[in-house]
């Protein structure tokens, strides 16, 4: 199993953890809400999960221009 870090906003790959068996009580899944499950992870047929984060950029644009939290994309 493969799960993969994406920003949602410019959709730069951030990382990745590769395992055989991967506990995803280690990253804090179970702290999630399944309405943010749906949000943040995409399931795909290959066995890898993808993440929608926001990467160190993003994030201090947003703390920069808080009006870019009503957007789901603020970057073209």
């Amino acid at each position: 199993m493969t799960i993969n870090y994406v920003c949602k906003h410019c959709r730069t790959e951030l990382g990745s953890l590769q395992s055989q068996v991967l506990d995803l009580e280690q990253i804090d899944w179970q702290l999630l809400s399944d309405k943010e499950k749906q949000q943040l992870m995409a399931y795909h047929q290959d066995q890898t999960i993808t993440f929608q984060v926001i990467c160190e950029y993003c994030q201090q644009l947003l703390e920069q221009n808080p009006q870019y939290h009503e957007l789901d994309y603020f970057i073209q």
